[in-house]
C-alpha cells in the first residue's frame, strides 16, 4: 500500500537517491545510447531482434554474452565509449532539482546518511557535482560497482559503505527500477513524480509499488521523523563532491 504519511520510517537511518531524474534535472538521449549500442552489436554480426526494448546496459549484457572473450571485450570497451558520451553532452546541461541542495544538507545534518546510487559513468556525475555540489557520503555509480541496479547488490555496497543495514535505508528513485531494487534489497522505497516526469503514478503499481510517493525530493525532509536521526549512531562525515 502506498502511503503518504511516514509509513513505519521511524526505523530508517540511511537514504539512497538515485541520481538523474530524482536528484537533478539532465535529457539523457535514451533512445540514441540504444542505438548506438544496437548499432554496434550488427557491426559483430549479432541479431538484434528482441533487443531494442531492453535499456543499454542490459543490451550490452545481453550482447556481450553472446559473444567470444575477445569480441566481448571489445564490444564492452566501445559500446561503454558511446554510453558514456551521450551521458556527458547531458550532464553538460544537467541541475538540481529545486530544493534538493538543501535537503540533502538537512539530511545529513540531522544525522541521516546519504548515498547516491546510479547506473551513470563517473565521469558524467562528477561533472555535474562539480557545477552543483550535493551532499553525501556515498556515490556509487556504474563504474563503482559490478552490479548496477535493478540488481540490489548495488544498494547493499552502499549501505555496507554507510555502515548502515539496508533494511534500514530508504531507496528513494523516480523509475520502478529503482523501486524493484530497493524492495529486493530489503530496504523501504519512495518514488519521486515531478510534475515534469513521463513516467507518471501509473507506473508505480503493483511489484512497483513503493511505501511512499512524493512530489519532490524536498518533500523528503519532512516525512522522515527526527527521532530516527537523534537515536542514530554516527554517520561518517558528509561530503559535496567525491572525487
Amino acid at each position: 500500500m502506498i502511503c503518504d504519511g511516514t509509513c513505519g520510517l521511524e526505523d530508517v537511518r540511511a537514504v539512497l537517491f538515485d541520481f538523474d531524474g530524482t536528484l537533478v534535472r539532465q535529457t539523457i538521449d535514451f533512445a540514441a545510447m540504444r542505438a548506438a549500442v544496437l548499432g554496434l552489436a550488427q557491426g559483430y554480426g549479432v541479431e538484434i531482434d528482441g533487443l531494442a526494448r531492453l535499456p543499454a546496459l542490459e543490451i550490452v549484457a545481453s550482447v556481450a554474452a553472446g559473444l567470444g572473450r575477445e569480441s566481448a571485450r571489445a564490444y564492452r570497451r566501445e559500446a561503454a565509449r558511446a554510453i558514456e558520451a551521450i551521458e556527458l553532452e547531458a550532464a553538460r546541461l544537467a541541475e538540481p532539482f529545486a530544493g534538493v541542495p538543501a535537503t540533502l544538507a538537512q539530511l545529513a545534518e540531522r544525522g541521516f546518511g546519504v548515498g547516491i546510487v546510479t547506473r551513470n559513468c563517473k565521469r558524467a556525475v562528477a561533472d555535474v557535482l562539480a557545477r552543483h555540489p550535493l551532499t553525501h557520503h556515498v556515490l556509487i555509480t556504474r563504474d563503482d560497482t559490478e552490479h548496477v541496479k535493478p540488481d540490489p547488490r548495488h544498494l547493499y555496497q552502499a549501505a555496507v559503505q554507510l555502515g548502515v543495514a539496508v533494511e534500514r535505508c530508504l531507496m528513494c528513485g523516480d523509475h520502478p527500477m529503482d523501486v524493484a531494487a530497493g524492495r529486493a534489497a530489503g530496504a523501504r522505497t519512495a518514488a519521486v513524480i515531478y510534475a515534469e516526469a513521463a513516467i507518471g503514478r501509473g507506473a508505480f503499481q503493483g511489484l512497483h509499488a513503493p511505501d511512499l510517493l512524493l512530489a519532490s525530493v524536498a518533500e523528503l525532509a519532512r516525512r522522515l521523523p527526527d527521532e530516527s536521526a537523534r537515536s542514530a549512531d554516527a554517520i561518517p562525515s558528509a561530503v559535496e563532491l567525491d572525487g
